[in-house]
């Protein structure tokens, strides 16, 4: 439970609807009474397969001439299965922007998207027949979520597969070296397989400055604790010209709720204490909910990246209730417990505007369009997805197997979560603020793009996606999806943000996490000013706005995004890959958009 002062959280564990978890349960155990289908028969003996292309991590090379997995070495792995009709389903999630189609921001729910797109029930029985006749157990399957979960040893997976399962010396990574194959009239069900692999790695984009920033000066928003200045609620409000809005009463109220992805619990006294500190709303049972996509993991190194997007979605959205979906790597459904709780928060569909503040490094291409497929379901039920693009510039995140965690890459590359085209990559920016006598910020100067020896803003070109619709045009000379599409301050010095850890406030934090949380409040903003609930994938918009030159997005065009010897990008006029458009004027672009 969260270590609490005093205010009451509801707490909701649900996994799935109770509908479609009898209904599937009933099909599994119908399952070993039903003749295997033909097709099958013929797959099992080996008559006619079909590789199942980008289901292995490029990191997985680096134990190609390492030795092999232990045969009886126990995997615990999930398929995701394939979406159908998808080229319906993008130009459903066009019409939904389009004012003029009829089905204008006409969402659908989680059972709709399933209806209409997820896998029908005799795909997952044929599937799951497969997995059985294959010696594997099948744990359960699920269309809300796609998956089909089962385990089996090292063995079983390279013989039913078809691939060589290499270790590490001391055994403690392991990978698939080669795509794996299956049935081949079952490979079209398949998007992906996870497990096969212990790579996947995620990892949060926040960054604690070096060192206190000590002034001598007196003010409760520039100084806290003898630290500072810094951006507190009040400074990013002038700078960022939110001031306006919320005179006038915008200030997220009537919209659902705004979720933040996370893998660690929070302590409840550091939120207190930063609202406190800078007059913010106090949360309570009604506002702030916690649920959890397994069981609650506690408190772990990751409690910052909670309690950051905590305090910065609620700052920009005061009026918004807030709700952490909060994964357990240590009792994972999906091998990750932060994409456990970005499906949570997909399946569930309570909150219209979704928060990521973390990168994933380990991951097949496929593990990758397999998130776009929920980051995909998400818009179409009007959620906003915002993830942040990195905090090692052009050299995005890859696997390190003697380090077992994410590391820069030595050559241009981006982190492919963020790349995805029904997500909003969120960059980030560095300044010198203009503080007064008082200490408060006066208002904006011009930014630069992040770079410093804490970190820079990630942006490049992606290896996965194609360019989406709303970026032809832009960039013409690339066929990729570019990265990142909009940017927020980030640098945890200049001018660093205010945030509460350990029962009060500290300084100062940065990152390109912080704009996430502050894009996704934004949102909460736009809805509430349309008296709607929820807007969905803001991009076809975002870039009508930048492309037209309107004011309420302020170009970014000194700095780059060269990180420790990787060639980046510079800033420039218009769109590029360090600050995408720029970084917003909110209360015009909340009358713009």
């Amino acid at each position: 439970m969260n270590k609490s002062s005093g205010a009451s959280l509801e707490v909701n564990c649900s996994r799935h609807s109770v509908l479609t978890t009898i209904a599937l349960s009933l099909a599994l155990a119908m399952l070993a009474t039903l003749a295997v289908p033909r097709a099958v028969r013929t797959a099992m003996a080996g008559e006619a397969t079909a590789l199942l292309t980008d289901n292995h991590p490029e990191e997985a090379a680096d134990l190609a001439n390492e030795g092999r997995a232990a045969a009886s070495r126990q995997l615990t792995m999930h398929m995701v299965l394939a979406l159908n009709h998808r080229a319906q389903l993008e130009r459903l999630l066009a019409d939904q922007q389009n004012p003029a189609s009829p089905e204008y921001h006409r969402w659908l729910t989680p059972d709709d998207f399933t209806r209409r797109f997820g896998p029908t029930a005799a795909a997952i029985a044929k599937v799951t027949h497969w997995l059985q006749r294959s010696g594997f157990t099948v744990q359960s399957a699920s269309s809300a979520t796609r998956m089909i979960a089962f385990s089996g040893q090292v063995a079983q997976a390279e013989k039913a597969f078809g691939v060589k399962i290499a270790a590490s010396a001391d055994g403690s990574t392991y990978a698939n070296t080669s795509d794996p194959a299956i049935a081949r009239d079952l490979a079209p069900l398949i998007d992906s397989i996870q497990g096969l692999d212990n790579m996947l790695h995620a990892a949060p984009t926040v960054h604690r400055a070096h060192g206190a920033i000590s002034n001598a000066a007196a003010s409760p928003d520039a100084i806290v604790n003898g630290n500072g200045p810094a951006f507190a609620p009040a400074d990013q409000y002038a700078f960022y010209n939110e001031t306006p809005l919320l005179t006038s009463g915008v200030d997220g109220r009537g919209t659902d709720c705004l979720a933040v992805v996370e893998d660690s619990n929070f302590d409840m006294a550091s939120l207190d204490a930063y609202n406190s500190q800078f007059g913010l709303p106090a949360f309570s049972g009604a506002n702030l909910t916690a649920t959890f996509s397994t069981t609650d993991p506690g408190t772990n190194n990751d409690e910052i990246e909670t309690l950051v997007d905590l305090n910065l979605a609620h700052a920009t959205a005061p009026g918004a209730s807030l709700n952490a979906y909060i994964g357990n790597q240590a009792d994972t459904t999906t091998g990750l417990g932060i994409v456990d709780a970005m499906q949570k928060a997909v399946v569930d569909n309570i909150c219209g505007a979704i928060s990521i503040s973390f990168s994933i490094c380990g991951g097949a291409a496929k593990f990758y369009r397999a998130l776009d497929g929920l980051f995909a379901q998400a818009n179409s039920q009007g959620q906003s997805v915002f993830v942040s693009s990195g905090d090692t510039g052009s050299a995005g995140p890859l696997f390190n197997k003697k380090t077992r965690a994410c590391v820069p890459s030595t050559k241009p590359r981006v982190s492919e979560m963020a790349a995805s085209p029904h997500a909003t990559a969120v960059g980030g920016t560095q300044f010198t603020a203009n503080f007064d006598s008082s200490g408060d910020d006066v208002g904006h100067v011009a930014e630069s793009v992040w770079n410093d020896s804490d970190g820079a803003s990630g942006g490049g070109k992606s290896k996965i996606f194609k360019k989406p619709a709303f970026q032809i045009g832009v960039r013409p000379k690339s066929n990729k999806r570019d990265i990142p599409d909009i940017s927020m301050a980030a640098a945890p010095t200049a001018p660093g943000y205010f945030f509460g850890e350990s029962g009060s406030v500290q300084c100062c934090i940065g990152g390109t996490s912080i704009g996430v949380p502050i894009w996704a409040g934004i949102t909460e903003l736009i809805a509430q000013s349309r008296s709607s609930t929820r807007i969905g994938n803001i991009n076809s918009g975002l870039y009508l706005l930048g492309s037209s030159g309107n004011a309420a997005i302020r170009d970014v065009t000194s700095g780059d995004n060269h990180f420790r010897g990787t060639k980046g990008y510079s800033a420039g006029p218009g769109f590029d890959l360090a600050t995408g458009w720029g970084t917003p004027d909110i209360a015009a672009f909340v009358a713009s958009f």
